[in-house]
C-alpha cells in the first residue's frame, strides 16, 4: 500500500468490561481481560471496523490486553497479518470535567502502556486496583473549568504535548454536551478542532449543526469537525461501529485526527466515502539516466510531486504517460509545442540508452492491469490480474486504460485544437465511445456485405429479366417454324408440337431439382453448425449449487435439440440430394421415371425430325433454337433459384445501414448529453452544444478522390459539403445527396439501353451542372459511392466562453487564463479516468487558485488525481493524500534527480519537506489553520 492517507472506518467511544455501566459479564484475570480483547477484535474485523478508541470513564486498564489482541490477529489461513492490516487501537479516556462537559482524550496509537499511568497522574485521575472487576465511580475533574485549561494542563507534560487530542461532548444540548445553554464563551475560546457525539449525526437539531457549522456569531462562528461514536458497552457488540465515523490519514496519531478535523470534508466522512476505483496504483522504471531506478506507490485519491526545477517531478509524469500509451498532441504551428517530440526525445535520451522499461500498475474497479513497456522498441506488454504478461497494441492499452494528462503549459494551448477541446467530452463516456464506435464499424461492415448482396441481386436480376426476354424470343421462332412445317404425317406433326410442353415440363423438373439442391447445401450448412455446438457443449457445468439441477435440464434439454436437429438435417440432406442428383445410378422414384421418359420422347422427337427430310434446313434451325432454349431455361433456372436465396438482399442492406445510422446517432445523442453535462460542470464557464453534421471534410476528401480526373471542379465539390453542413435539416440534405449520387454511380451508358441519365434535382440545386452530373455518372463507380457513403458528416462540439453574466464568446478568444480556469474546473468536476497535470498553477490566474484548491477536495472523491506543483496551497489546502519530494542526487550536481521521501500532511516529516522545499509553504499551512480561525 502508498504512503498516503487513507480512510479508516471508526468508532472512538469503545468501553469494555470495566465500565459501569457495562452489559454482560465481568473479565477479572488477565486470560479473561486477553480473551475479551480477542472477542473485541473480531467482532471489529466481522463489522468492517478498522480502528477504535478504546475509551472507558477516568480508566485505561484493559488497553494492554486489546492491544495485543490486535497484535496477535492472525489473517484467514493463520499467517502472521501484516502491521498495516491489523486493527488499529487509540488508547484514551472518556473524562468527566468541570467545564462542565464530557470529552474523549485520545492518544498517539503507538503511546506506550507505561505511560498510561502518567496520563492518569497529569489529571490527578486514581483508577480502581487492576484486580477489582469495575473502575471507581466516576469523579469530576472539578478543577478543569474551560477546554483551555485542559490543554495547559496537558501541555505541562512534555511527553504528553503533541501526543493527544480531545474531542469534548457535542451531543445537543444533553447534560454532558460542551453546548448547553450558556457554554458558548468556553466553547468559542477552547483550542479543539473536533468534537463527537452518542450516536448519529443526523439526529443532531438544526441549531445544534449550525453551531458545529460555525454559522453561529454567539458561540464564536467557531467550526469544528463532528466525529459520531456508537458508545458501545455491550458484550455482544451489537452497538459496535453504529454509527460509525470515517477518518483518512496516513500514520494513526493524534496530530493525524487533528489534520482530519482541519480538513474535514476532505479527510472525514459520516457515511461511506467515495473513492475512486479506477487509478495509477504503482510506477517503477528500471533505470533511467536521470532518475535512475525508482519505484513509486500511488494513493487512490490527491498525490502531489513537489520539489525544485529539475529535480525529476515532470520527467516522472511524462514517463507514466509514455508507459499507458498516451498520445500527446503533435505541435502544427509555430504557436504549438511538439509535446509528442519533447517526449521522445525525453524517452531516447534518458531510457532507450540504458534498455530500460517502464512498469505501471492501474488498477480498474478492483483488478490491477499491469503495463509494461520498453523504451528499446516502444514494445508493450500488458497483465490482467493474475493471468500472464502478453504483447498487447498502444491502442488496447489507451482503450483499457485511458488517462486524462497535460504537460506544463498545455491547458493554456488546449484551445488551439479542437480535437483536444474534444477530449473533455469523450474522456469520461470514452468507453460507451469506443462501444459505439467498435458498433459503427462492425455495421459498416455489415454494410458492405450487404450491398455487394444487393448489387449482386439487382444484377442478376437484370440478367434474368435479359434471359427469360430472350427465352421468350427464341420459343416464339421456334413455334413459328414448326408451324410452316408442311408435309408431316399427323403423328409426327403432333410429336413436333409437344416438343415445347416437354420442354417446358423439363424446366419445370429442372427448378424443383436446383430447389432440392438449394435445400441440401443449406441443410448441409446447418448440419455443421450443430455439430460445432455439440462439440461445444461443456461436460461440467458451473453455476450456483441450489442451481445446478436447473442448469442440468437445460444443458439436456439443449442437447436433445441439438440431437434431433443433427438427426433431421441429416435425413433432409439426403433427401434433398436424392431429388438434386443427376448421376443416373442415383435417380430413383418420378424423377428416374420422368428422365426416362423425358429421353424417350427426345429419342422419337429426334426421329421425327430425321424422317422430315424435305425440311432439313428449317428442322436444323429449330435443333439450334431448341438447344438455346434448353441452355436458357437452365441458366434461367440457375439464377431464379440464386436469386431466391437473395431474396431479402435490399431488406438486408436496408436493416444494415439503419443500424449503421442508428449508432451514430446514438453516438451524437451520447456526446449531445455530455456536452450538456460540461456546461453544468464547468458552472457555466464554459458553454458546449452539438453542431450536427457540422463538419463534412472527410466527406468531401472521400467524393473529391473519388471524382479525381473527372474535371468537376473541387469548388463544386466542396460546394456539396458546404450545402449539407449548412442546410436547416443536414441529415435530410446529406441521405438525399448521397441517394442522387447513388443513382449515378449505377448509371451505366452501355446498358442504358437509350435510357437516359438519372434526374438529380438536389445536387443541381448544389450548384452543379448537368454536365458535372453527367462526368460523375462516368466516372463514380458502385464501389466508390459505397466507400462514401460510410464516410459520417460528423456531428461537432461548439465551445464559447462566459466573459460575463448572459455574454458568450467563441472560447478561442477568451485568454490563456480564463480558458485553463475553465477547463480545470471542469476536469475537476467530472468522474473519470487519471488525472495529471504538470504544474496547473502556470496556466491559472491567482486569483482562482484558492477557489481550485477548494474543489480538489469534492474532485478527488471522483476521480485520480496527481499533480507536479511549485504551489504549496495546491497541495497543503487542497489537501494531498500523499506527498512525494523530489531533490537533487547530490547537492552539487543538478544533473540528476530522486524521490528523497514519500509521505502525508499529517506525517511531521512530509509537512516539514513542504516547508522546507515550497515557497509558501509556511504560510500554507498558517492559512489552513487560519481558514477554521485556530
Amino acid at each position: 500500500m502508498d504512503k498516503g492517507a487513507h480512510f479508516h472506518r471508526c468508532d472512538f467511544q469503545v468501553h469494555t468490561p470495566r465500565d459501569l455501566r457495562w452489559s454482560g459479564p465481568n473479565a477479572i484475570t488477565e486470560e479473561e481481560r486477553l480473551a475479551y480483547g480477542h472477542k473485541l477484535v473480531h467482532a471489529c474485523r466481522e463489522r468492517g471496523i478498522q480502528a477504535i478508541a478504546v475509551t472507558d470513564h477516568h480508566d485505561m486498564t484493559f488497553l494492554p490486553f486489546i492491544r495485543r489482541a490486535a497484535a496477535e490477529e492472525t489473517a484467514a489461513d493463520g499467517s502472521e497479518l501484516p502491521a498495516i492490516d491489523r486493527l488499529v487501537v487509540f488508547p484514551g479516556m472518556e473524562l468527566t470535567l468541570g467545564v462542565p462537559c464530557q470529552a474523549l482524550l485520545i492518544f498517539d496509537a503507538d503511546f506506550p502502556d507505561d505511560m498510561f499511568q502518567l496520563a492518569l497522574n497529569a489529571l490527578t485521575i486514581t483508577q480502581n486496583k487492576d484486580d477489582e472487576a469495575k473502575t471507581c465511580e466516576t469523579q469530576q475533574l472539578a478543577h478543569i473549568l474551560s477546554m483551555k485549561q485542559l490543554k495547559d494542563e496537558l501541555d505541562k507534560h512534555s511527553y504528553l504535548r503533541d501526543r493527544y487530542i480531545v474531542l469534548p461532548n457535542v451531543t445537543g444540548e444533553g447534560q454532558f454536551s460542551l453546548l448547553r445553554t450558556g457554554q458558548h464563551g468556553k466553547y468559542a475560546e477552547m483550542p479543539w478542532v473536533g468534537g463527537y457525539t452518542d450516536g448519529a449525526f443526523a439526529k443532531l437539531k438544526e441549531g445544534t449543526k449550525n453551531i458545529l457549522a460555525g454559522k453561529e456569531r454567539a458561540w464564536g462562528n467557531k467550526r469544528i469537525a463532528c466525529i459520531q461514536t456508537s458508545d458501545s458497552r455491550r458484550d455482544d457488540h451489537t452497538t459496535l461501529g453504529e454509527p460509525s465515523t470515517w477518518i483518512k490519514w496516513a500514520t494513526p496519531t493524534a496530530e493525524a485526527l487533528r489534520q482530519a478535523c482541519l480538513a474535514q470534508e476532505s479527510r472525514i466522512a459520516l457515511e461511506t466515502p467515495r473513492v475512486p476505483e479506477t487509478y495509477i496504483a504503482h510506477v517503477s522504471i528500471g533505470n533511467s539516466s536521470f532518475l535512475g531506478p525508482l519505484d513509486l506507490d500511488l494513493n487512490p485519491q490527491y498525490n502531489a510531486l513537489i520539489g525544485g526545477r529539475g529535480t525529476g517531478k515532470s520527467t516522472l509524469l511524462e514517463y507514466i504517460r509514455w508507459a499507458l500509451c498516451d498520445q500527446p498532441p503533435i505541435g502544427d504551428d509555430e504557436d504549438t509545442p511538439n509535446y509528442q517530440a519533447r517526449r521522445g526525445r525525453l524517452i531516447d535520451g534518458t531510457l532507450k540508452a540504458l534498455g530500460a522499461s517502464v512498469q505501471v500498475i492501474y488498477v480498474l474497479n478492483g483488478v490491477p492491469h499491469l503495463v509494461r513497456r520498453a523504451a528499446a522498441d516502444g514494445s508493450v506488454q500488458m497483465k490482467i490480474g493474475k493471468g500472464d504478461l502478453a504483447p498487447c497494441t498502444e491502442d488496447e492499452v489507451r482503450t483499457l486504460l485511458p488517462i486524462q494528462a497535460y504537460s506544463q503549459k498545455q491547458l493554456s494551448d488546449v484551445s488551439v485544437r479542437v480535437e483536444e477541446l474534444t477530449r473533455f467530452i469523450t474522456a469520461p463516456i470514452k468507453g460507451n465511445i469506443d462501444r459505439l464506435d467498435r458498433k459503427m464499424a462492425d455495421r459498416a461492415n455489415h454494410i458492405r456485405e450487404t450491398y455487394a448482396t444487393r448489387q449482386r441481386f439487382r444484377s442478376l436480376s437484370r440478367l434474368l429479366h435479359n434471359r427469360m426476354l430472350e427465352e421468350h424470343s427464341i420459343a416464339a421462332q421456334a413455334n413459328a417454324i414448326r408451324d410452316s412445317l408442311t408435309g408431316l404425317s399427323e403423328p409426327d406433326r403432333a410429336l413436333l408440337d409437344q416438343g415445347k410442353i416437354y420442354n417446358s415440363a423439363n424446366a419445370l423438373v429442372a427448378s424443383w431439382r436446383a430447389g432440392a439442391g438449394t435445400l441440401a447445401n443449406k441443410a448441409k450448412e446447418l448440419h455443421r453448425l450443430v455439430s460445432s455446438q455439440q462439440a461445444a457443449l461443456q461436460p461440467s457445468i458451473e453455476g450456483p449449487d441450489d442451481l445446478k439441477k436447473t442448469m442440468v435440464e437445460a444443458q439436456s434439454a439443449y442437447a436433445s435439440l441439438l440431437g434431433d436437429a443433427e438427426a433431421a438435417l441429416g435425413k433432409l440432406a439426403l433427401a434433398a440430394d436424392a431429388i438434386s442428383t443427376l448421376e443416373s445410378d442415383k435417380v430413383a422414384g418420378p424423377w428416374k421415371a420422368w428422365d426416362d421418359a423425358h429421353a424417350m420422347f427426345l429419342t422419337r422427337y429426334s426421329e421425327a425430325m430425321q424422317r422430315s427430310s424435305s425440311h432439313t434446313e428449317k428442322l436444323q434451325q429449330l435443333r439450334i433454337l431448341e438447344g438455346k432454349i434448353a441452355e436458357l431455361s437452365e441458366e434461367t433456372t440457375r439464377v431464379q433459384e440464386t436469386l431466391a436465396t437473395l431474396a431479402d438482399a435490399e431488406v438486408g442492406y436496408k436493416a444494415a445501414r439503419d443500424e449503421w445510422l442508428g449508432a451514430q446517432a446514438e453516438r451524437d445523442n451520447l456526446i449531445d448529453h455530455e456536452c450538456a453535462a460540461l456546461t453544468e460542470r464547468s458552472g457555466g464557464l464554459i458553454k458546449v452544444r452539438v453542431r450536427r453534421h457540422g463538419n463534412a471534410t472527410a466527406f468531401v476528401e472521400v467524393l473529391s478522390q473519388s471524382l479525381k480526373g473527372s474535371r468537376v471542379q473541387s469548388a463544386k465539390i466542396e460546394a456539396i459539403g458546404e450545402a449539407i453542413t449548412t442546410a436547416s435539416d443536414p441529415t435530410k440534405i446529406w441521405f438525399s445527396a448521397l441517394a442522387e449520387l447513388e443513382t449515378l454511380a449505377n448509371f451505366d451508358i452501355s446498358q442504358a439501353q437509350g435510357e437516359s441519365r438519372p434526374h438529380t434535382p438536389l445536387l443541381l440545386s448544389f450548384g452543379l451542372s448537368s454536365g458535372d452530373c453527367e462526368r460523375i455518372a462516368n466516372t463514380l463507380t458502385p464501389e466508390d459511392w459505397l466507400t462514401l457513403s460510410l464516410v459520417s458528416v460528423e456531428s461537432v462540439p461548439v465551445y464559447e466562453f462566459r466573459a460575463r453574466e448572459g455574454e458568450y464568446i467563441s472560447f478561442k478568444n477568451a485568454s490563456a487564463g480564463q480558458q485553463a480556469t475553465a477547463l480545470l474546473k471542469t476536469l475537476l468536476n467530472q468522474a473519470g479516468p487519471p488525472l495529471i497535470i504538470d504544474q496547473p498553477e502556470e496556466d491559472l490566474d491567482n486569483p482562482v487558485m484558492l477557489e481550485i484548491v477548494n474543489q480538489l477536495w469534492d474532485a478527488k472523491q471522483l476521480r485520480q488525481i496527481t499533480f507536479a506543483s511549485h504551489n504549496a496551497n495546491l497541495v497543503v489546502n487542497g489537501d494531498a493524500e500523499l506527498v512525494a519530494w523530489f531533490g537533487y542526487r547530490t547537492s552539487d550536481d543538478q544533473s540528476r534527480g530522486t524521490i528523497q521521501g514519500v509521505g502525508a500532511i499529517d506525517v511531521e516529516d512530509t509537512r516539514a519537506a513542504i516547508k522546507q522545499i515550497m515557497e509558501g509553504g509556511e504560510a500554507a499551512f498558517r492559512l489552513r489553520r487560519e481558514k477554521y480561525g485556530f
